[in-house]
């Protein structure tokens, strides 16, 4: 990639593909011509065929040969295409197949393709998350996006970037760095039980110190602070996010609070005119914290997920950067949710890898529980989403302000949208293309005026009801405290407080905060430190579905295959209900 911003330029260095598209290299070819009937059905397609196919590698003992290929046409499968560089051929083949093929003695191996073997990008769909985790992890996303090129001295510090999410786990890759822990949940403790707050947080400001720095987050030097907005099972309501984004305003002085990350949404359709969510989002932007929030995980046109339809916030989208730094072959990942939105807007704003990314693991947690296959080693977490990419972006906001504390959230917007790579501009769900740091804090801090976004932005009243915004993912409270939990639906908080516009339409401040019944109900805790016994307000728990209230976590409620269907676990949603 060349770029430029007042005369300087940097390119994108070309490196290496990723490990899954190298493993076979040294495997060359050296023979005949594939026969007739072998050829039959072979082509360039990567598509996926038939939903029980296999889609894998084969490599032949004697590639000379085309009796490989010709096994897997007798056995009812397809050989895609020739491998000459893996010795051997892409084929699909029909479930109960794979086990015969692999056991003749014409194979030698067989692999089974999450990548495309010769261009490098996913070819998972976007529906199976198990595939994801079986990726090889993407080491080369700084270089992709120039963090490498930053100055050292523009690392994230002196900034602190607020996340809301499932909480966090402490951990020597945030260290001291992590300021504090908020907890609006039931648990009060601000540990992540569900593991995805621990992950974005480390894509946002790990420093690597578990890995010899092989996975550091964008911002190795900002500080942290976790806003716990959802349990053991990831379960939370659009209030509770509200009130999330209403302590990070009244604290933002506090704790010197300049980003806040919100890998959150709901399904929610209509316009933002008046929705209370967007109007919350809002009021951190105009407090100057600038809110970067994920697209959405649907992988369609019109499916940008809410708040990530606000006209002023951040709305990022992954990229699928095929392991490498160049970015001729990065396209937007499968599931990346695409725009119009209802108000009409092309979301997302941009992109940033979001494709097996390595972040910090909550160990014990219910994600890391049920998805061990995407642990990589003791410490850290494969996954892939918009949440990703948009803890990334966060990161890369955060470099950005510790260069220019002067930046208001309309001039980091501005300046993030005139620096991306080009090349997906043009793509559906590609935005303005990808994010590039280097150039970002490059132009953030030259002379002369900067580029300023949202000029025709409308804001958002308020007024609207709660329920609009919730979507199809309510939770079940027990809002009365009678011991039985009932869908929470109607206007009406977590709390069970009767909702109404003043939440989000008066000015934010620590005062307003205070006269909240949230204060009371929410738990702040220093960083790393034990969580002390809970003395203060009640909060009811939140759960996807009643049969399980009252459980601390997965083990005690039975958590098994039940919940690994789409709502919870599908590959539409990175965890389970509304987080990406």
């Amino acid at each position: 990639m060349t770029a430029n911003v007042a005369g300087r330029s940097t390119v994108r260095p070309l490196l290496r593909r990723s490990a899954a598209a190298l493993s076979c290299a040294g495997l060359v070819m050296t023979g005949s011509a594939l026969s007739a009937s072998a050829a039959t059905g072979t082509s360039g397609s990567t598509d996926l065929g038939p939903s029980s196919e296999s889609r894998v590698l084969v490599v032949e003992k004697n590639p000379a040969s085309y009796a490989a290929e010709n096994l897997v046409i007798s056995l009812g499968g397809r050989v895609k295409k020739q491998l000459p560089a893996q010795g051997g051929f892409e084929a699909r083949l029909p479930a109960g197949t794979l086990i015969p093929v692999r056991q003749s003695p014409l194979v030698l191996r067989t692999e089974r393709l999450e990548q495309d073997p010769v261009t490098g990008v996913s070819a998972c769909p976007a529906t199976d998350p198990s595939c994801f985790d079986a990726l090889p992890e993407t080491e080369i996303w700084q270089q992709a996006i120039g963090l490498d090129q930053v100055p050292n001295k523009n690392r994230g510090g002196g900034v602190t970037v607020a996340v809301l999410d499932t909480g966090v786990t402490p951990s020597a890759d945030l260290g001291e760095r992590l300021v504090a822990r908020v907890d609006l949940t039931a648990e009060h403790d601000g540990l992540d039980h569900f593991g995805h707050g621990t992950h974005m947080i480390g894509l946002v400001a790990g420093d690597g110190a578990l890995s010899l720095e092989r996975y550091s987050g964008a911002a190795e030097q900002a500080d942290v602070v976790s806003v716990k907005v959802a349990g053991w099972d990831g379960a939370t309501d659009v209030s509770t996010i509200v009130a999330g984004l209403h302590w990070v305003v009244a604290h933002r002085d506090t704790y010197g609070i300049r980003v806040v990350n919100l890998s959150f949404g709901t399904d929610a359709a209509g316009p933002t005119g008046s929705d209370p969510l967007a109007a919350a989002v809002e009021q951190a932007w105009r407090a100057g914290i600038v809110v970067v929030m994920s697209a959405g995980n649907a992988g369609a046109a019109s499916s940008i997920t809410k708040p990530g339809d606000d006209p002023f916030a951040i709305t990022v989208g992954a990229a699928d950067i095929a392991g490498t730094a160049q970015p001729a072959d990065d396209v937007v990942a499968a599931f990346s949710s695409r725009g119009p939105t209802a108000d009409g807007a092309d979301k997302p704003d941009l992109l940033a890898p979001g494709v097996a990314l390595v972040g910090l693991r909550a160990p014990g947690s219910t994600i890391d529980t049920f998805r061990p296959a995407a642990r990589v080693g003791v410490d850290y977490f494969r996954g892939a989403g918009t949440s990703q990419a948009s803890a990334i972006v966060a990161g890369v906001v955060a470099r950005m302000v510790a260069a220019n504390p002067a930046l208001t959230p309309d001039q980091v917007k501005g300046v993030l949208l005139a620096t991306t790579d080009r090349t997906l501009a043009g793509a559906a769900g590609g935005g303005a293309g990808l994010v590039d740091a280097a150039q970002a804090v490059a132009l953030a801090t030259s002379a002369g005026p900067l580029p300023a976004a949202n000029a025709a932005a409308v804001a958002s009243t308020g007024t609207g009801p709660l329920q609009a915004t919730r979507g199809t993912h309510p939770v079940y409270a027990d809002v009365d405290g009678d011991g039985v939990p009932t869908l929470l639906t109607g206007e009406v908080d977590a709390l069970g407080t009767p909702w109404t516009a003043a939440a989000v339409t008066t000015p934010w401040s620590p005062a307003t905060w205070a006269a909240s019944p949230w204060s009371a109900a929410t738990a702040e805790i220093a960083g790393s430190a034990p969580a002390p016994a809970w003395t203060g307000g009640r909060v009811p728990q939140l759960t996807w579905e009643p049969d399980y209230y009252g459980a601390p976590g997965w083990l005690e409620a039975g958590w098994d295959g039940r919940y690994w269907g789409g709502r919870y676990w599908g590959g539409r949603y990175w965890g389970t209900g509304m987080w990406q």
